[in-house]
């Protein structure tokens, strides 16, 4: 059984197949081929795939109860979406009918509850309010989601977002963090999140958010799933859509383009939405409204796109009251969960079957959580004499 462990944490882990049977037989003493990882691998993430949709099924059957007693403090749902490269199910080697879809993740965090009244960072983080790093933030977050093939001389290297702000509050501290990640549906997947966010007692906690980019998928997702809870407009999202419209609204003034993002950034961190909403208008009536025929990245598109995104999303954007709960305002935790994710699965050359990916997206998100279940798996899996089409070779 630890053999089995450690074979499928390389193939969950380490970047490829290739590279997770070269750190077993060099750490582990393990000969086997990359073939082999693949097989074990993927048959041990079929397995956690299949507690998981029981876990579902418990839960649309009234059946699935907490872990635990004490439920936590604060509980904070994130959910995005990321990139993979699928090929064909059927087929001889070689890549056939390559395509990319989308992966979706949450990320459940637990933190410490609030310590008083007031909002703990009543001025927005520095880095939000410095030019160069503002820059880079917004480039870097575009080319997370983005297909890596549509960037020039790009390999499909997943970014970092170096110097992103945390996600919580100044006061507040992180206690525990669970993954899900699937590539099925937003149906699918709401249900995955739920079973989930039961396990952990997050429906018994006092306080409750649901994070995320403001995409159409998340808030029915919100509705069926966690009605009642706070949802919240990722700030780092915002952030990009107001850099884009005072850049376009001043192209080629770069002072008054940043003074007016600049005044439209505090708005938003004040939660003053309707402020937002009005400078907007002021500089989409300014240029003008935007003609049927005109590209994407005209001016006037750019901003008419934005006043759309926060009248939509103002709501969601009550800052200070978020921060004074101890809710996360901003999406850093499931920004780096993805590219933990990233790391294994996406590039321009993987291209995987989708129940491959499903399986290793599995293991993967088991081994990026911090209770323990990558290991406790194996303490309550039935004995075998192997678990891929081949029996492991005695080593050594």
């Amino acid at each position: 059984m630890a053999l089995l462990a450690k074979i499928e944490y390389a193939g969950a882990n380490e970047g490829s197949f290739q590279q997770a049977a070269e750190a077993l037989r060099r750490l582990a003493e393990m000969p086997i081929s990359a073939k082999h990882v693949q097989r074990i691998a993927e048959r041990l993430g079929r397995e956690r795939v299949a507690e998981r949709d029981r876990d579902v099924e418990r839960l649309k059957g009234g059946k699935l109860a907490p872990k635990h007693v004490q439920p936590p403090a604060v509980a904070a749902i994130h959910v995005d979406a990321g990139k993979v490269q699928l090929r064909a199910e059927e087929g001889g080697p070689g890549v056939r009918q390559p395509r990319w879809a989308d992966t979706k993740v949450g990320c459940l965090l637990t933190c410490s509850a609030p310590t008083g009244d007031g909002d703990p960072q009543p001025e927005p983080p520095a880095l939000f309010l410095d030019r160069p790093e503002v820059m880079r933030l917004c480039q870097e977050m575009n080319e997370v989601r983005s297909d890596p093939t549509t960037r020039p001389g790009s390999r499909g290297a997943p970014k970092v977002l170096k110097g992103s702000p945390t996600a919580l509050p100044a006061h507040a501290t992180r206690l525990v963090r669970t993954a899900v990640a699937t590539t099925q549906g937003t149906e699918a997947f709401g249900w995955m999140v739920a079973a989930e966010a039961t396990r952990r007692g997050f429906y018994e906690a006092p306080r409750r958010a649901l994070v995320g980019d403001g995409g159409n998928w998340i808030e029915p997702l919100g509705q069926m799933h966690f009605p009642g809870w706070v949802q919240v407009l990722d700030f780092l999202h915002l952030l990009v859509h107001l850099y884009a419209a005072a850049t376009a609204a001043h192209r080629r003034e770069g002072k008054r383009a940043w003074s007016l993002y600049a005044r439209m950034l505090r708005a938003a961190w004040a939660g003053r939405a309707e402020l937002v909403q009005a400078t907007l208008r002021r500089e989409l009536e300014r240029l003008g409204p935007p003609s049927p025929d005109a590209p994407a990245d005209a001016p006037a598109k750019v901003l008419a796109r934005t006043l759309a995104y926060v009248e939509k999303n103002a709501q969601r954007m009550n800052y200070p009251q978020y921060r004074r709960q101890g809710l996360p305002v901003t999406s850093a935790a499931v920004e780096s969960l993805i590219k933990q994710f990233n790391r294994r699965i996406k590039g321009t050359e993987k291209f995987w079957r989708q129940g491959g990916v499903e399986s290793v997206l599995q293991s993967r998100a088991a081994y990026l959580s911090d209770d323990g279940r990558g290991e406790a798996f194996y303490s309550r899996r039935p004995r075998a004499r192997a678990a891929g089409s081949h029996r492991l070779r005695r080593v050594a």
